[in-house]
């Protein structure tokens, strides 16, 4: 039963199967599926009435990004883990806070169920950072 959005901190970091993909090339389908995920416990996913493997949308203050559900059961209910990478770093600001380093450990989203969305290519992202989007 979907109840609506799901609000959670983003973490974010490498994995080995991207590790495995980025040998191949990070312009590949195998990084892409690496990548374009956001792993979630079981309680956000049924509560946004999803299955393993459904498109969800990830909202921050500064974009937005169609990427494929993941249950990871070792996630605590209000955390969400989405590999470092392009699909990643849409929802970043720039400011750094005057670290130098974004903040890819504990970001502030809402999720939801987006059946209807299409999930974007790297070359599709790439595109629309090119033309400012």
């Amino acid at each position: 039963m979907n109840s609506g959005s799901v609000y959670v901190l983003v973490t974010s970091g490498r994995t080995l199967s991207q590790g495995r993909a980025m040998e191949k090339g990070k312009m590949t389908s195998d990084y892409e599926d690496a990548v374009a995920v956001c792993e979630l416990d079981a309680t956000s996913m049924e509560s946004l009435g999803i299955e393993n493997g459904e498109t969800v949308v990830v909202k921050s203050g500064i974009g937005e990004i169609a990427v494929k559900a993941k249950l990871n059961k070792n996630l605590h209910p209000g955390l969400a883990f989405i590999p470092c990478g392009p699909y990643f770093n849409y929802l970043l600001d720039s400011y750094t806070q005057h670290t130098g380093m974004p903040g890819f450990k504990s970001l502030a989203v809402t999720i939801d169920a987006a059946p209807e969305m299409k999930i974007s290519t790297i070359e599709e992202l790439a595109k629309k950072i090119k033309e400012g989007k």
